[in-house]
């Protein structure tokens, strides 16, 4: 069976979500999201409606109940009423409108909303970014009307009735749910044709896929780019031209990246020792492997692993 690449680079990346708040809002409203790295933004209409804007000029796309918009790569953009009204800060509107006892932001001291926002976010561990992995468009919206799949459909759907109904655990089932649907997405995405550069366009090409579940599967072999192309039925030549167009790395650069990853996970999730984590991503020398490790991170294996297990102060 070929190695599922992609579930191993969303493990190994640590994705996870979480709600920012629920907006009850009313009258003329404009709300500005700022850029904020590389979380992909979600916002889910549960009643009334709203429009997007991903700039301040850009044209208004409209949000109706039960439409999930996802703005991915940290793009700031705006939810108003109209394109007119004048947007203010999300800060600023967290200042004068959040009641932190019940997460909700409100633009108006009395009256329930016209519109209701159910808001939230996904990450990857900040300091974990796979080159060219994520959302491939500025925003993605699944419509309640006109799902794009079932199965996206019926994630929304679960979504929506936790959403509405609060009860114990909603809260970690939505994050885990918002999880799975990013997930499905990006996986939808390898059936497009042209994607830009990077992972996804990788294991797109059925022959470059082959080379990169090849190394996911076996991160300890000794893989050299003959080998390489070998798993790709490519010559040597053509494979690392094909491999750099695709991905946007050379091949020994992805698989270094890679092994550095899995042993972050397994320093991070696993009680092996230092020398068996070092086999496991293909380094027979312990001081080759701490030297990779601190070039990548900034400090060796050891006192990553320590850094893990200091209690948090105040705890």
């Amino acid at each position: 069976m070929q190695q599922d690449v992609l579930s191993d680079v969303c493990a190994g990346l640590r994705l996870r979500s979480d709600l920012y708040f629920t907006a009850e809002l009313a009258g003329d409203f404009s709300v500005h999201i700022p850029a904020d790295g590389a979380r992909i933004r979600f916002h889910l209409v549960l009643a009334g409606g709203c429009k997007l804007l991903l700039s301040e000029n850009a044209p208004p796309i409209d949000l109706c109940a039960g439409d999930l918009v996802l703005v991915p790569n940290g793009l700031g953009h705006i939810l108003c009423d109209a394109p007119g009204t004048k947007a203010v800060g999300l800060s600023d509107a967290m200042v004068v409108g959040f009641d932190p006892v019940v997460g909700v932001l409100r633009n108006q001291l009395e009256g329930a909303g016209d519109v209701r926002l159910l808001c939230g976010f996904c990450a990857f561990d900040d300091d974990e970014r796979h080159p060219g992995f994520g959302l491939i468009e500025d925003h993605v919206i699944l419509r309640a009307e006109d799902p794009t799949t079932e199965e996206q459909s019926s994630i929304v759907a679960m979504i929506e009735t936790l959403a509405q109904e609060i009860q114990p655990g909603w809260r970690s089932a939505l994050a885990r749910l918002m999880e799975v649907l990013v997930i499905a997405l990006m996986a939808a995405q390898l059936k497009r044709a042209n994607l830009p550069q990077g992972f996804l366009a990788g294991l797109a090409d059925k022959k470059i896929a082959r080379a990169l579940s090849a190394m996911h599967a076996q991160p300890e072999r000794d893989w050299t780019a003959e080998l390489l192309a070998k798993q790709a039925g490519m010559s040597r030549t053509r494979f690392v031209v094909r491999f750099g167009a695709c991905v946007g790395i050379a091949p020994m650069q992805y698989l270094q990246n890679w092994r550095m990853r899995r042993a972050k996970a397994l320093l991070r999730d696993t009680n092996l020792s230092m020398d068996e984590v070092a086999l496991r991503c293909g380094y027979q020398s312990m001081p080759a492997f701490s030297r990779r490790f601190k070039a990548q991170y900034g400090e060796g294996p050891g006192a990553f692993r320590r850094g893990l297990r200091q209690p948090v102060a105040g705890q």
